[in-house]
This record gives structure tokens, sequence and C-alpha cells, in this order.
């Protein structure tokens, strides 16, 4: 399949914007005269608007390439799926642990040490000599580019006063982006800048990750009150990456109020900071979120074989050649086929209760189950039973995948097939269609979810909890429905959580995280990257870390720092990673043509 690229534009500080089918990066002069005059033209400011929500976009999912993403990383280090390749430094950070008795692993993870030496869970490489230090770049530097063209456009609107097309909408996704990308901040860092686009660059200095996430917040509630003043329509292919996929003003304000929950539920770095968490006005925004009313809906993109829009956690996690699920997810599908640690001497065909794993076949294409995913194709589908294979995982025959001298660890039979139609936009064809299509990036499901939690942990409603779990443990899982007087309500919730929410987007490593499901020495949180912190002078050589021998997370007050040169280089520095991404693609292309 032919890839061909489009290449993204920065003007001033307006960052990755889409435009025709140029071949060639520009990047204009960011001072003033320059940036005046890319605010000027009132036609331009809702590209530059839509430019910042696809930056965040991208930037969550993947949308640049394999070096810089953290997605897939953070997935394996929350044994939710499993690989063992250098790509996305995954081999490098996602060792394994000979001794957790407090995890439930009296013997470790580590599994059979004949397929390879034990290694430990490494520290963030937060140096300029280490290449793995890319992983903690790309959020950073991608936040903060999407959060510049926001604040871009809202000092179009708000402080020059130009007539804007679509004017409210515009404002509203751009005040929802501000949101988003401080939120993927406050998930992710240590610390961070808290920018508006009236803020003086000059005098800001770097914000604990409390209060960045508590900016966040009143960006969301900022959104939420804006979309519900006026009606309006965000269109799907400017906004959404597709035609078939466009929300209206009371949709934007429920997307506001799910993130907003998910931020609040998901920032604890442990389980005594989940302690802590206001449940209640979790629960607020849960309940007027993406999965209330009478029509709930999953936040949704449409993938267009990564031309645009790109979802890389997908187009992997969902091909059975780069990625499995792992073991700890599989074992709780089906303990009596699925050890956990790995040991494929016990491993065999599934018969798990659960209808998204089932007894493991494929209702994939004959031939593709056999070539491809070397699977069993499920024969009871044309008979008057109905299928009896996974309709999320598939369980391969071959039982194993990969270099098996990297280790046992980084073993599964087990796939996950559920965003399969995705795997053919680039980097990984399988052949099984286009790669283009919807794509859900938050779960209906991952919302009731959140709710149901809030509502165990919080002021009580264990029905209305047991219902919302019910949606995906009977409606998709066809398990024995929850009960509000069930002992165990809150590990059937935390169940669906790893069973449903996997592959969608990285809640699988907040929810370990918080419940202190990690890994012994895996890092809870990102320090402020060593290449900014060289150029704010804070440190040289290797900088402060977390993970590994050090802590691993961390409520220190945080060092100051002023943000104007960050406002300015991070736009640059992201468009930087992705024309990365397209040299890398343009080669592979090549090389696919000489073959």
């Amino acid at each position: 399949m032919r890839i061909s690229k489009r290449i993204p534009e920065i003007v001033g500080l307006v960052a990755l914007v889409f435009v025709g089918a140029c071949d060639t990066l520009n990047i204009a002069n960011p001072n003033d005269p320059d940036r005046r005059r890319a605010l000027g033209d009132p036609n331009s400011i809702p590209s530059v608007a839509q430019g910042a929500f696809q930056t965040w976009y991208l930037t969550s999912q993947g949308g640049f390439g394999e070096d810089q993403y953290p997605a897939l990383t953070m997935s394996v280090m929350a044994r939710s799926h499993v690989a063992m390749w250098n790509n996305y430094h995954i081999r490098y950070y996602t060792g394994c642990t000979t001794d957790w008795a407090a995890g439930g692993y009296p013997a470790g993870t580590c599994g059979n040490l004949t397929e390879g030496p034990a290694y430990p869970r490494a520290a963030w490489a937060n140096s300029l000599a280490a290449a793995e230090r890319t992983q903690i770049e790309a959020m950073w530097y991608g936040y903060y580019a999407s959060l510049s063209s926001a604040n871009d456009a809202l000092t179009a609107i708000r402080t020059i006063g130009l007539d804007v097309p679509g004017a409210h909408m515009v404002e509203t996704m751009s005040v929802l982006t501000q949101a988003l990308a401080l939120s993927g901040i406050a998930l992710n860092y240590d610390q961070g800048f808290i920018v508006d686009y009236n803020t003086d660059l000059n005098s800001l200095t770097l914000s604990n990750r409390t209060q960045v996430r508590d900016a966040a917040l009143a960006k969301f509630d900022e959104a939420i009150t804006l979309a519900a003043a006026d009606s309006f329509l965000v269109p799907g292919g400017d906004w959404f990456g597709g035609p078939a996929v466009e929300y209206t003003n009371v949709s934007v304000a429920q997307i506001a109020n799910t993130m907003a929950a998910r931020l609040l539920a998901y920032f604890p770095r442990n389980a005594a900071e989940n302690a802590t968490v206001d449940w209640a006005r979790v629960a607020g925004y849960a309940s007027k979120g993406i999965s209330s009313g009478a029509s709930p809906f999953n936040l949704t993109f449409h993938q267009d074989a990564c031309t645009s829009w790109c979802d890389f956690l997908k187009v992997w996690s969902n091909d059975m050649t780069t990625m499995r699920v792992h073991t700890r997810v599989a074992h709780m599908m089906d303990p009596a086929s699925q050890p956990d640690p790995w040991d494929v001497s016990l491993n065999h065909n599934p018969s798990s209760p659960d209808k998204r794993l089932g007894d493991g076949t494929s209702r994939e294409p004959v031939a593709y189950d056999t070539l491809i995913l070397r699977a069993y194709p499920d024969t009871n589908c044309k008979k008057p039973v109905g299928c009896t294979g996974g309709s999320d995982f598939v369980w391969t025959h071959t039982k194993e995948f990969g270099n098996k001298t990297r280790g046992a660890w980084h073993q599964s039979a087990v796939g996950q097939v559920r965003y399969d139609s995705l795997t053919t936009c680039g980097d990984n064809p399988q052949g099984a269609s286009t790669g283009a299509g919807d794509a859900p990036m938050v779960l209906a499901a991952e919302n009731d979810l959140i709710w149901a939690e809030a509502l165990i942990r919080g002021p009580a409603n264990l029905a209305l909890a047991a219902t919302l779990i019910n949606h995906t443990r009977v409606g998709r899982g066809g398990l024995p429905a929850a009960t509000a007087g069930d002992p165990n309500l809150l590990q059937e919730l935390q169940y669906e959580q790893d069973v449903e929410l996997i592959g969608s987007n990285i809640a699988p490593f907040y929810n370990q995280r918080r419940i202190d499901n990690l890994e012994p020495l895996t890092p809870h949180e990102m320090p402020v990257p060593a290449q900014e912190l060289g150029v704010l002078k804070l440190c040289s050589g290797t900088c402060y870390t977390w993970g590994g021998s050090s802590p691993p997370n961390s409520s220190a007050a945080a060092p100051g720092s002023s943000a104007a040169v960050l406002m300015q280089r991070a736009p640059q520095i992201w468009t930087q990673m992705y024309q990365g991404r397209q040299a890398s693609m343009r080669a592979s292309r090549l090389l696919r043509s000489l073959q």
C-alpha cells in the first residue's frame, strides 16, 4: 500500500497545521512580525485551532514515529500488552522482577529464564547522551506545541478581536484543547508550565503537577460553560479526521466532562494518593460524560491510513506480529489455560467464559487466520449456536512470538484483534483491511467505569455502580452480572478496566499505577526532559529522573524557570520529530519498492 504524507507547516507559534500535499518543512521566523501576520487573517484561525487539537490527538495516540512515542512502552510497563522489541525502547524499559511477593509473584515475573537473562526495570533515561531519552520528550513537546497553537487562536479571538468564522465553536474547542494539553502534562510529568494566551512568559515558572492538574480542570470547566452557551457543530473532516465523525456543542460538553473525570481519577501516582481523590467530584463530571444520557458515544477519530490521522497505539497493539496481550491480562480471562508468569508447557487453547476471548479462535478470513495470526478459525460462526471465538482477542497455536532469548516474560499466546482493521496503517500492515476507518480513543465504557469507581470509592451508590459495570461485563463479556452486594465489586470493575479498555488509550498504565500494581522500580511519572532542563540551565549531563534506583515519583516543589523559551521551541521541536517520521516512512516505502 502506498503511504503519502502531508508535512506540517509552522507559522510563528502555530503547531502542526496540516496543509495541502506539500513535501517540505517550512518553519517561519517565530518573532512577533510573523506571529502578527499569521494571526492577522481571521480565515486562518479555525485551521490554527484545528491544528492544535490534532497535535494533541497525535501526541496522545502516536502520530509520530517509533523513536519517540511512549504509550506503547507504558502499556508494556503496565503489563497490559507485551513486546520485546527495541522499537519505542520497549525492551530497555520493561525488565522483569525476580521476587515480588507483594504483587502476588513470590518467584517474580521473569518466568522460565532459560529463554534469556533477567534484567530489572529501569529509570527514565533523562540524559542527552541516552538514546532512550526520546520516550520522555514526545509528550512534553507535543502537548506544549498543542497548547501554543490553542493560545494563538484565543489571542486572535479574545485579544486581537478578529471576526473569525465560527468564532464560538473555535473558541470553545481552543479552550478544550488547552485543557487537554495541560491534562496530558499533569498525568505524565512531575511538573510543568501553566501557560494561557495572555500569560507573561518571561515571569512564568514551573508549577508542580497538582497545580497543572487544577489549571487543566479550570479549563475543562470553562469549555463546558462555553459549550452550553450556544449551539454549534464541530465538523468531522477538519477536527476528527473524517466526515463520518462530528460532534455538537452538547457532545463537546460531554467530552470535556469525561476528560475532567478522567484527569481526576487517573492523576494519583500511587494507592495512597488514590485514597485522597475527590470521588464525589469525579462522579459529578462522569455523570455528565460521554456515556450519560440517552445516546452514549465513544470519542472517535477517523484514521486515514496514517496520512494525517494515525493511532499508532492500535496499529501496533492489534498486530499479532508486533505485540501481544500480557499474560497478566490473559490469565485474568482464563486462569486455567493462560499461566502468569509465562510457561509454554502449561499454556493451551483457552475456554474463557468471557466472550471477548472465548475459545480463542478467530473470526477473520481463514487465510488471514492461518497465515498471519497463526490462529484457528472459528468454525462455529456458521452454525446455529453462533460464534464461540473471541470478539476482541485470539489465541495462537504457536504459543510464542518474537525472539525467545529476550526473556520469557515477553512471551504471550494471546493477541488483541478488536481494532485489527486499522493495522494496515503504515508501519506494520497485516493485510486485513485498508487501515482506514473510525477508531475510538475514549470509550463510553471508560466513562462508565470511572463513574462506577467513584460510586464505589466515594458517596456510595453500589446498585448504579453495578449497572455501569454490567454494560460491558454482561453486554460485551457475557459474564454473570455484577450486583450491589458483591463483596468483590471493585475487583469486577478493575477486571473491566483491564479487559475492555486495553488498546484504546494508555488508561491501563494510569490504572495500574494508582493501585500500586506497577512492578518494582517502574517509574510512575516522567521528569522534565533533559533537553528542556539544559536550555533552562537547570542541569547539565544527566538530569534528575524517576524509577530504577530513584524513587518512582515525587510531589516536590518545582524549581523556578521561565517558560518563554519553551513556548517558542516546543512547536519547532514537535515538527522536527514529525519530520523524522516522514523521512522514516519515505525510506520504508523506497525499500518496499525495491524488493
